[in-house]
């Protein structure tokens, strides 16, 4: 937790912060727990971090990972499990490197269970930097290659394949602008840059859709680097013109630098959505929020806040058209991993693991009605390891998530001058209740404690933490029980 908000919680009583009556309420309970325990992909004693999964037609799950031996010198591990991901090979050095550092490794796998590794290659040297690729036939690593060429200063890379195995390898070159080529016959094309200029954008994520377009979503300036304020975008590009897109801006610009995030998938295999990290300085507070936002065919939706105080954002639909979100957050000693799911139009989370010293690098896939989520968690610094965990998504549409909260209320809504929140625990039980503001700026705790079982009843004058009376506007109030949280609007009216 972080100082702001300890010494808030200090000065902020139950008494004078708000009221508790009695009244009926829906009961909040412990749902049922809908990932599974997480597995230890990487078993290795240390620094493993970077995890990547890919997934082939024979169900085979592929794991690389970055190993750290040295301040500048990291290795690429690789380990696969063939009975979904509850045993795993002995990690392999893949990168085979004496020195140097190796960062950011990806993996895909194509029709015929081929693989290819990209990795990132002496990222300790900015100058230097540069993008290999490696490929496994089933009889081995190749030798690395060079994809590149001339280009120092390449990283962050990025690796997707379409329907037809093209191969596309993007990757950010010296901050600025974004590169890619593809592998398609066995040729390599040319590098290219489609939006060449003097200003900044960096693609984050891509997917194919099920016509070999790919949708992009990205980071755009209209600046060049160094680059303080950044608007995420999206931008696809049509193979069947072999054309770039218009890029669409999809957040005003917000103060995110090179740590902002973003991640894209489709609805009904066609449509983007998109959920990325929005900064807001300059505002007396900073705050980070999770945004989520998609294209209905004619417009873009307005965007909604899913929870406040973020890092990194995944998103993965599933078939049945839900969307989940992974944010990682921030806790009172460490980082958490939630799983954000929209029910009932309540986005509701579920806390999948935490730590005290952090939880980092989630990568979120989705195939044969599960979503699968690798990650690194590490208890103290310089020590951690890879985990994977799943989520069944034909039981987990029925969980105990979707019912701990439904009938959480608040009334009156829209109100002037005062609003009630209502709820019921039946077990004792540590809750969290809050206010924040569209941009996910903290309004107000109205209450943390442990509660006894009980039915409990809070009232919020539109005031916040330091009783100034807060501007007309939509609200959100953020519950959370145990593992379990929930956010809803709540409208105040002039």
């Amino acid at each position: 937790m972080n100082t702001q908000m300890t010494s808030l919680l200090q000065r902020i009583s139950a008494k004078t912060a708000l009221m508790i009556l009695p009244v009926v309420a829906a009961f909040i309970t412990a749902g049922a727990q809908t990932w599974t325990d997480p597995v230890n992909i990487s078993n290795m004693s240390g620094l493993n971090d970077q995890p990547d999964l890919c997934i082939d037609k024979n169900g085979t799950l592929h794991c690389v990972f970055v190993h750290k031996l040295a301040s500048n010198w990291r290795k690429i591990y690789y380990t696969k499990s063939t009975d979904d991901g509850e045993t795993w090979t002995t990690p392999e050095d893949i990168s085979l490197n004496n020195d140097l550092t190796m960062y950011g490794p990806h993996i895909i796998s194509d029709t015929n269970s081929f693989l290819y590794v990209v990795y990132d290659y002496n990222s300790g040297n900015p100058n230097q930097l540069m993008i290999y690729l490696k490929t496994n036939d089933g009889s081995g690593w190749t030798d690395p290659f060079l994809v590149s060429e001339g280009l120092y200063g390449s990283h962050q890379n990025r690796l997707i394949i379409d329907h037809t195995n093209r191969i596309y390898l993007f990757w950010n070159y010296q901050t600025h602008l974004t590169y890619y080529r593809y592998y398609e016959n066995n040729i390599w094309t040319e590098p290219v840059c489609p939006y060449p200029g003097n200003h900044t954008w960096n693609l984050l994520e891509a997917v194919i859709d099920e016509n070999n377009k790919i949708h992009c979503v990205g980071a755009f300036s209209d600046e060049g680097p160094p680059v303080i304020y950044q608007t995420t975008i999206y931008f696809y590009y049509n193979i069947l013109n072999d054309q770039w897109s218009d890029k669409t801006f999809v957040s005003p610009p917000t103060d995110f630098g090179a740590d902002g995030g973003g991640d894209i998938d489709l609805i009904n295999n066609e449509f983007p959505a998109i959920t990325y990290r929005q900064k807001t300085y300059g505002t007396g507070q900073d705050n980070d929020s999770t945004m989520y936002t998609f294209f209905d065919g004619n417009i873009w939706s307005e965007p909604e806040l899913v929870i406040n105080d973020p890092y990194e954002q995944e998103i993965a639909i599933d078939s049945y058209n839900r969307v989940h979100i992974i944010d990682r957050e921030k806790s009172e000693t460490g980082t958490k991993l939630v799983h954000y799911q929209k029910v009932n139009d309540l986005w509701q989370g579920y806390i999948i693991d935490e730590a005290d010293n952090l939880t980092n690098f989630p990568d979120l896939t989705e195939k044969n009605e599960k979503l699968y989520l690798v990650y690194n968690k590490s208890a103290v610094p310089a020590n951690a390891n890879v985990y994977i965990t799943k989520f069944n998504i034909i039981t987990g549409m029925d969980s105990g998530t979707s019912k701990v909260f439904d009938e959480f209320k608040i009334f009156p809504n829209p109100f002037m001058t005062e609003t009630i929140i209502e709820f019921c625990t039946s077990k004792e039980e540590s809750i969290n209740i809050s206010i924040c503001s569209l941009d996910g700026k903290h309004i107000k705790t109205i209450d943390e404690r442990k509660f006894s079982t009980g039915i409990y009843k809070y009232k919020w004058n539109g005031t916040d933490q330091n009783r100034k009376e807060v501007t007309h506007g939509t609200y959100l109030i953020r519950l959370q029980a145990g593992r379990h949280v929930i956010t809803k609007p709540v409208v105040k009216v002039k």
